[in-house]
């Protein structure tokens, strides 16, 4: 069977359990004796090793192997959860990944794992050793996978027992039943779903482990139990289950339901049910199959199941589907014009309409390639542990707004940037610990990773209650580096000091480590905002820390944007960055330190003449007795484009610049308007007389 077709989707499910993996061994290093994240940590493992075994690749499913034999003793209780077992199992999740992606990228790089299967190795057999109440321990390594499990009772809930005892008082008979899967089956779930028919046909089925959502999602090994209420005897159930294909083993014997699972005498009296042999073909009544769940398991069963409703998609298609609904959009304001210019009342109408169910179009395909940012934050809580453990510092990660959507292709390139914001938080923000007692400070640092919704903008912000940034070192640095003279120095104001860090190669550490000190961070993270068509700002104080913001679009496909005239050429001014428009006449322009200015409603508002930004030519100056001034924010800052005419809104089309373009900072795309020509998408962050 050719299994290469599936490992796109083995990739991306290795790399979803991988990420859980880190997330819930943090928590168990905050709640060592949890057994729900002890269950999902297994669950997660387990996942892993069987599709990695299925897959072909021993070496994954070798370390996944081993961890399972310490995560089955960790929930057992017989191993500690200390941090001796928590790092070990962490290395083994960094390992994982590498594996992964040496399959992801083909590499044939060989990565050593014996000495982490011997040290997981190592702590099972040391805690077998001092395990309590093990009365088969020794023999167990001579017992099949299926004889291992059956060794502890199964746990009844009161409903079960009851179940269980009604049966017993119609004379039918409770039998435990393991099946063990032959090595290497490929389809488990379907064998494991004509199991339980088998078993239904003969019986009651009232308990399965793993529960019947697993074993449906083939989150098993090769075994599993079911525990059955029935009237025919042991010989039958074997042979009805021997009979189906790849059942490598059946051992069916008499469910003993221990005496400490008896039913408290506090428990809820219930009438009595009739069961019925399913051989009579009658219905049973009232059966107790489900066992009760408490909240948080049925949340996890809901999750589960929306899962399963959701369908794959590769992201080419996605982009590809973007830009046919692009070029509808295009087309159909080509229609309007062409409506508006030849008066025809009929195709105006229908343009209406259609424009209607554009519009849903492109938000669905819009919604469609949103996805939470949660999927960029959830591997940093990993990330800010290790890097506070490798600097002696206590750090707390507070991450809000993780449901925050954005579109798909900023997501893939967010993750760095933030990156080297919180790297840069953690080791030039947070203090060491007696430095911030001394400061009358939490000794344990805290870093805020926030994400929210702002118009047509998505806003992120890291901020820790570090030390702050210093203006006076940030300019005493800067003059060091030759990037900036002394008589800039002298006029610079706070804010433009500190925004100096995202200089190339700006670095205040005094020496270069593995953290940070080669200067290329913060400008780094410059760079790839703008190059997402956004912005990235700093407020700091000092001793109480800093706030970096960054602020980008929701998509970068299909925008509302405003048409403006400059000369002969039209230009678009994205929507989201517009505050208002107004009309000024040349009297109402000041000049303040050779820059001019307008007052606007009590702010002193710069302003910026797009025909000299554009080198338009000096024969195209128009009116002068009204100008009309379009005013945008720039982050926290204001600005007024002075443009010769006003044209309107109008929904449209990113298009890219191409290569032998890229890189005009002034110019952010370019659209095609419905007259078909081309209009250039100005970049307003980037503006400057």
């Amino acid at each position: 069977m050719d299994i290469s077709q599936y490992m796109g989707m083995f990739l991306e499910e290795s790399r979803e359990h991988l990420q859980t993996l880190n997330n819930c061994l943090l928590d168990l290093e905050n709640d060592p004796g949890s057994l729900a994240v002890l269950d999902e940590i297994f669950r997660s493992a387990h996942t892993i090793k069987g599709m990695s075994a299925t897959m072909g690749f021993t070496t994954i499913a070798e370390l996944t192997h081993e961890m399972e034999n310490v995560l089955d003793l960790l929930r057992k209780g017989t191993v500690p959860a200390n941090d001796d077992v928590t790092d070990t199992l962490f290395k083994c999740v960094d390992t994982l990944e590498q594996l992964v992606e040496n399959v992801a990228s083909n590499s044939d790089k060989p990565i050593e794992i014996k000495p982490l299967t011997a040290k997981l190795a190592a702590i099972a057999r040391g805690d077998f050793s001092a395990a309590p109440n093990k009365q088969a321990a020794p023999s167990m390594t001579g017992l099949s996978e299926a004889e291992a499990v059956s060794a502890e009772p199964i746990k009844f809930d009161a409903t079960e027992i009851h179940v269980v005892k009604a049966a017993k008082q119609q004379g039918m008979e409770c039998y435990d039943v393991q099946i063990e899967l032959r090595e290497g089956c490929l389809l488990k779930s379907a064998r494991a779903y004509m199991v339980m028919n088998a078993l239904e046909e003969l019986g009651e089925v009232i308990k399965s482990i793993p529960a019947v959502e697993d074993l449906e999602r083939e989150n098993f090994d090769y075994s599993f139990q079911v525990v059955i209420v029935t009237g025919v005897d042991s010989e039958r159930i074997e042979q009805a289950v021997t009979s189906i294909s790849e059942v490598e083993k059946v051992c069916v014997a008499s469910s003993v339901i221990a005496a400490n699972q008896e039913m408290a005498p506090h428990a809820v009296a219930q009438p009595e049910r009739t069961l019925t042999n399913k051989n009579d073909k009658q219905p049973l009544k009232d059966r107790g199959e489900k066992p009760a769940v408490n909240d948080a398991n049925s949340n996890v069963a809901d999750k589960k199941l929306k899962s399963g409703q959701s369908v794959r998609v590769d992201i080419d298609k996605l982009d590809s589907l973007l830009n046919l609904v692009g070029e509808l959009v295009i087309n159909k304001t080509r229609l309007e014009q062409i409506g508006i210019t030849h008066r025809l009342a009929e195709l105006v109408e229908t343009i209406e309409q259609m424009d209607r169910v554009t519009t849903d179009l492109q938000a669905v395909v819009m919604k469609v390639r949103m996805v939470p940012v949660g999927q960029v934050f959830n591997r940093f809580p990993r990330m800010v542990r290790d890097l506070s453990r490798e600097l002696n510092k206590e750090v707390n990660l507070i991450i809000q707004g993780e449901e925050t959507e954005l579109d798909r292709t900023v997501i893939d390139e967010i993750g760095d940037p933030l990156v080297h914001l919180l790297r840069n938080s953690i080791d030039h923000g947070i203090e060491q610990p007696a430095e911030r007692q001394a400061k009358g400070k939490n000794p344990i640092g805290e870093i805020r990773l926030i994400a929210r919704h702002e118009g047509n903008n998505v806003i992120i912000m890291v901020e820790d209650d570090g030390k702050g940034i210093n203006a006076d070192i940030i300019k005493q640095k800067a003059l060091e580096k030759n990037l900036i003279t002394q008589a800039e120095a002298d006029k610079m104001e706070q804010s433009e000091a500190i925004r100096l860090v995202f200089l190339p190669g700006f670095s205040t550490a005094d020496a270069v480590t593995d953290v940070s000190g080669r200067g290329v961070g913060m400008d780094a993270v410059k760079t790839k905002i703008e190059s997402l068509g956004g912005m990235v700002d700093v407020e700091t104080k000092i001793n109480e820390g800093s706030k970096f913001k960054i602020r980008l679009p929701l998509t970068l496909a299909i925008i509302q944007a405003l048409l403006v005239k400059v000369c002969d050429e039209i230009y678009a001014i994205p929507l989201g960055s517009i505050d208002s428009t107004i009309n000024i006449t040349p009297e109402n322009i000041k000049t303040i330190q050779s820059q001019e200015v307008i007052l606007l409603r009590g702010q002193i508002i710069p302003i910026v003449r797009l025909s000299k930004v554009l080198n338009s030519p000096d024969t195209c100056v128009h009116n002068q007795d009204e100008l009309f001034v379009v005013i945008v924010h720039m982050g926290e800052n204001r600005a007024g484009i002075i443009v010769d005419t006003l044209i309107g809104q109008q929904e449209i089309v990113i298009k890219s610049m191409g290569k032998l373009l890229a890189g005009i900072k002034v110019i952010a795309g370019a659209t095609i308007l419905g007259n078909g020509q081309v209009a250039l998408i100005l970049d307003v962050g980037a503006l400057k007389q």
